[in-house]
């Protein structure tokens, strides 16, 4: 049997990886491939596609479309105070118990390639590695392939940075700190992301992953399917976009608006930037420089030894061929790029006055 874990990085498709399996389960084990589940409402799911004979597409319940980033939560969770389930995992199970599931689901169902999916496996090698021993020690006798997908270090972190403005979080600009914040982490070191699957998984094939070649092959799906060891059959169904991101240009607003407003406001606003047509923006997102001259020389220096080791894994020249980008300040400044997008906001305001007031007054403090 064989055994492939996608372990993430965050922010390079693993949401609409992790719909395309969920919702394409009850094809897939026809196929002899399993995407298991880990708890009840994973069960009743696949239970309901095999009495139906036929798949769905639009999984929206996150335990039944993540139920391996419910597992790896969980696992991190259980052995450190500083790690917690997010919330929208509800009623899990111990992870002992979610992973004897999988055991059985495998017993039961004699599949010949068992997909595991989740960008929290990312954390393991931080949190503790010996996490992917427990995790990999329940398949006897498997084979292992481990694939990674990883994206220039300044495109990441801009992205990984407006994820968390978008659910709210209270941060720092990049410049001001908040690239910094990640040097020591898996956001901005990668050998932390892939050095202990690499070494604590005997023989696996390690399959690593650079963000410009996963767009070019049509996207996550497309991309782990060309390079994954597995069978997939034709048919299925394929998965719409997912998790959309802050425009660059609307990120400060975004950031200044979770610092300065109530909650139920502050989520309004940042819903009221995610939906902005892209007309709208007068500025594109590969235009917005974010972290200026001189941080841009920092992260360079910083991740070059981080970057020699990926190339030598791959034993390539450059795991990132346009690596040269890192360091190279984009044409317009972030402060003008929000300056442009509060006027194009301020000609189509939103419906709410005190929404509209708000982004006046931001509108007003850039004009000052």
């Amino acid at each position: 049997m064989k055994v492939i874990l996608y372990i993430g990085h965050h922010k390079v498709g693993s949401t609409a990886l992790q719909t395309f399996l969920a919702q394409n389960w009850h094809r897939l084990i026809q196929a002899g491939i399993l995407y298991p589940a880990v708890e009840s409402r994973g069960f009743a799911s696949t239970l309901a596609r095999a009495l139906s004979g036929k798949d769905r597409a639009g999984e929206a319940d996150v335990n039944i479309r993540e139920p391996h980033s419910a597992l790896a939560y969980k696992m991190m969770a259980e052995v450190s105070e500083h790690r917690k389930v997010p919330g929208q995992f509800r009623r899990l199970p111990a992870s002992p118990q979610m992973l004897l599931a999988i055991q059985n689901q495998i017993r039961f169902l004699k599949p010949q390639t068992v997909i595991l999916c989740s960008e929290a496996f990312a954390n393991f090698g931080q949190v503790r590695p010996a996490l992917i021993e427990t995790l990999t020690g329940i398949f006897p006798d498997a084979e292992f392939e481990v694939y990674c997908a990883l994206r220039r270090p300044d495109d990441y972190l801009i992205s990984w940075h407006g994820q968390r403005l978008k659910v709210g979080e209270k941060l720092p600009s990049l410049r001001d700190g908040g690239a910094v914040s990640y040097y020591d982490n898996i956001h901005f070191n990668f050998r932390t992301v892939v050095e202990s699957w690499a070494d604590l998984v005997p023989g696996v094939r390690l399959m690593l992953r650079p963000y410009d070649a996963i767009l070019a092959a049509g996207g996550s799906t497309q991309d782990f399917m060309i390079q994954a060891g597995a069978d997939f059959p034709d048919g299925l169904i394929p998965a719409g976009r997912a998790n959309p991101s802050l425009p660059r240009a609307a990120m400060e607003i975004a950031r200044r608006g979770n610092h300065e407003l109530p909650p139920e406001p502050a989520q309004a606003l940042r819903q009221h930037l995610l939906e902005l047509p892209a007309e709208q923006v007068p500025v594109p997102n590969r235009d917005v420089e974010m972290f200026g001259a001189a941080l841009r020389g920092e992260l360079a220096e910083r991740f070059a030894p981080i970057h020699a080791y990926l190339s030598e894994r791959i034993g390539q020249p450059a795991f990132f061929r346009d690596l040269a980008e890192l360091s190279r300040p984009r044409p317009v400044p972030e402060a003008e790029a929000v300056a442009a997008l509060l006027e194009r906001l301020a000609a189509r305001p939103p419906a709410a006055p005190a929404l509209a007031s708000y982004l006046d007054s931001l509108r007003r403090d850039y004009a000052a």
